[in-house]
């Protein structure tokens, strides 16, 4: 296993999965490598480890994602989805 399909399933149990409608799928495993690559970016402003960042997404999960998104300019935010292999913003 590659260390991207690692943080995938442990992060989001993506190995449960269950998601029969291959679109479905297809966009969940998309929003979930965007979300990885947007923890990647701002765990170097959180300076704290990647478990440490889900247990406070955890706690306060809006808070936190606001926090979070509010660290990023739209080059970071195209960054992380050009990482994925998605579509850019312009």
């Amino acid at each position: 296993e590659n260390q991207l399909h690692w943080q995938l399933d442990f992060t989001f149990q993506d190995d449960k999965n269950t998601s029969m409608a291959k679109t479905g799928a297809k966009n969940l495993q998309i929003m979930k490598k965007i979300i990885m690559s947007i923890l990647r970016l701002v765990k170097e402003s959180y300076k704290i480890s990647m478990k440490r960042i889900r247990y406070e997404l955890s706690l306060d999960y809006e808070n936190e994602t606001e926090r979070m998104l509010s660290m990023l300019d739209i080059s970071s935010i195209q960054k992380a989805l050009e990482s994925t292999g998605g579509s850019s913003l312009k």
